[in-house]
């Protein structure tokens, strides 16, 4: 039980994280954007940072959901033969009432 919990919260934790980092990069664009703005950058320059920033961003949710997509399969996978050996050994009649 407490190995699920766990599980939970590295899961809540590492969505909680990819948020932060989401944010963070609009923050670093906005910043640009200032920059850009009051004349420390040239528009080029700032649409060259931009787009690098934007290039890692992606890349970096690209792997997470790779990664999160490759966990939550191997979560299904082990909770359908938790749920089928569970079945296994439950009377039918107590079977009824379960969802499909």
């Amino acid at each position: 039980m407490q190995r699920r919990k766990n599980l939970g919260t590295m899961k809540a934790d590492s969505f909680g994280e990819i948020f932060l980092w989401n944010r963070e990069m609009d923050c670093m664009i906005r910043v640009l954007q200032r920059k850009e703005s009051s004349g420390i950058l040239s528009k080029h320059e700032m649409r060259v940072y931009w787009v690098q920033l934007e290039e890692v961003r992606a890349r970096l949710n690209a792997d997470f959901a790779g990664r999160t997509a490759t966990s939550e399969r191997a979560d299904q996978s082990r909770l359908k033969r938790q749920r089928t050996a569970w079945e296994r050994k439950t009377p039918e009649s107590n079977q009824k009432d379960l969802p499909q």
